[in-house]
């Protein structure tokens, strides 16, 4: 099993954050993904209630079957369409992990 967690700030926060716009069309896109991609287990998309200076804005948490699952899964059109016109105008300062379980 792998996991992958993404964490972003939003580029126009309204608050509180779990209402925002932006924040809600990502997390319904990329939580959206899971059974249009082949071994994209599961995908959760958190959206920050304290609102600290260290804190990220939004946060991705998916599973994948194996590292050839997430590999494919950087590349797919449905991810990569996601990404582009919905992700990456809306967010800055992207962080990520990757690891097995």
């Amino acid at each position: 099993m792998i996991k992958h967690i993404v964490i972003w700030k939003l580029n126009n926060k309204t608050l509180p954050l779990e209402e925002c716009e932006d924040a809600l069309a990502i997390k319904d896109a990329l939580e959206n993904l899971v059974g249009k991609i082949p071994g994209l287990v599961k995908a959760e998309v958190g959206v920050d209630f304290r609102g600290k200076d260290t804190s990220g804005d939004i946060v991705l948490y998916s599973e994948f079957e194996s590292k050839e699952a997430l590999e494919n899964y950087q590349d797919h059109p449905e991810h990569v369409q996601v990404g582009r016109d919905i992700v990456r105008l809306r967010t800055f300062d992207r962080k990520m992990i990757d690891y097995q379980v």
